[in-house]
């Protein structure tokens, strides 16, 4: 009954964070239970997301997270906008002040980053533009194998551009990140992860500093975390972009199908063609800001 109370009290007064943690800790469920019930609604939300906004490390902001807020008060069983209500209005913050139109600052995508942007002493927004990016996910469920193999060609947009940043997060139950095991095109730098959001930041070095206009490419490869059953894979883009080319290759056990994830303004599902090899692919000539990728099922 006090609880109850407490959570009344706290719908009414606020801070967000406490009432959101007092309505979860009312319901019993997990972080996990509440992300796969926001995703049978249409919302995807990871744990790391969820559980930064319990603590009050970041909040939800943009209209998808929004989205996810409201989703959340009907899943928790709380009147309509009660959370949104203590959210109030959208704050400014520090280089979303004077961004470019039609592109995200990279804290709206990973708004965990922050400490490991600081501890590179990460260049601003939009120094470089990509020309094309390139994923190859291989995975073998069955032998425990998950490898991603990136290519990216960049485009300077400043003077003396002289290195490039890239980011991982893992959405992995045992705070699990990725291994950076090769770096065929391009020179490693600074690598730094954040166990407990499941991130990862790796730096690459160009060979001189890049004047306005000038290009490079970067090529590394990861080894993926396996602890549980692989279904999706996604990559997040903070600014247009030129050609992204997402190629699967499935080993020993294949899915049952494979569908294209984009998520920009909207969420549009297509199915992927899945070929006797096991292998898949995805084009996208033009990349708009947001969040594109596959998913599947065993």
């Amino acid at each position: 009954m006090r609880a109850n109370q407490e959570l009344t009290r706290l719908l009414r007064t606020g801070p967000f964070e406490a009432a959101l943690d007092s309505a979860i800790d009312a319901t019993g469920m997990s972080l996990e239970d509440l992300r796969r019930r926001l995703d049978a609604r249409g919302v995807t939300v990871s744990r790391t997301a969820l559980s930064y906004w319990r603590r009050g490390r970041s909040r939800p902001e943009r209209g998808e997270s929004l989205q996810a807020v409201a989703r959340l008060e009907e899943i928790l069983g709380l009147p309509a906008s009660s959370l949104l209500t203590l959210l109030g209005a959208r704050r400014p913050r520090g280089r979303w002040i004077d961004h470019q139109p039609g592109t995200l600052a990279r804290w709206k995508l990973w708004p965990s980053s922050e400490p490991l942007l600081k501890a590179l002493n990460a260049p601003p927004d939009g120094q470089l533009s990509f020309v094309s990016i390139s994923d190859l996910l291989v995975v073998n469920e069955e032998a425990g194998i998950r490898r991603q193999r990136v290519r990216l060609v960049a485009e300077a947009r400043a003077e003396r551009v002289d290195r490039c940043l890239v980011y991982h997060e893992m959405d992995d139950p045992q705070n699990l990140v990725p291994e950076l095991i090769a770096v065929p095109f391009g020179r490693r730098g600074r690598v730094r992860c954040d166990l407990e959001s499941r991130q990862f930041v790796a730096e690459f070095l160009f060979d001189q500093p890049l004047q306005r206009g000038e290009h490079a490419i970067v090529e590394y490869e990861l080894k993926l975390p396996v602890s549980q059953p692989m279904d999706h894979f996604y990559r997040h883009f903070t600014r247009p972009a030129g050609l992204y080319t997402l190629q699967l290759r499935f080993a020993g056990r294949h899915p049952a199908w494979v569908r294209r994830f984009d998520r920009n303004t909207a969420e549009r599902v297509q199915d992927l063609w899945l070929s006797e090899a096991g292998t898949t692919s995805l084009v996208v000539p033009e990349v708009r800001p947001g969040t594109v990728g596959a998913r599947w099922v065993w």
